[in-house]
C-alpha cells in the first residue's frame, strides 16, 4: 500500500503544470465556447418559438 502512495506522489511531482499563457488560452477558449453555445441556444429558441407561433396561428385560423 505504501508503494502505491509513494508511486502516486512521484507521479504528481513529475507532472508539468501549465504556464500563465496556457491558462489564459484555455480560459479564453472556454469563454468562447460558452458564448458560441449560448448564442446557438438563443437562436434555436427564437426559431422554434417563432415556428410554434406560425404553426399555432395556422391551426387556429388567426393568420
Amino acid at each position: 500500500m505504501l508503494d502505491f502512495i509513494y508511486d502516486s506522489l512521484d507521479t504528481v511531482k513529475s507532472l508539468k503544470h501549465p504556464d500563465k499563457k496556457m491558462y489564459l488560452t484555455l480560459t479564453a477558449a472556454i469563454f468562447g465556447v460558452v458564448i458560441v453555445t449560448g448564442l446557438y441556444f438563443v437562436l434555436a429558441d427564437y426559431i422554434f418559438s417563432e415556428g410554434y407561433q406560425i404553426f399555432y396561428q395556422a391551426m387556429t385560423g388567426t393568420l
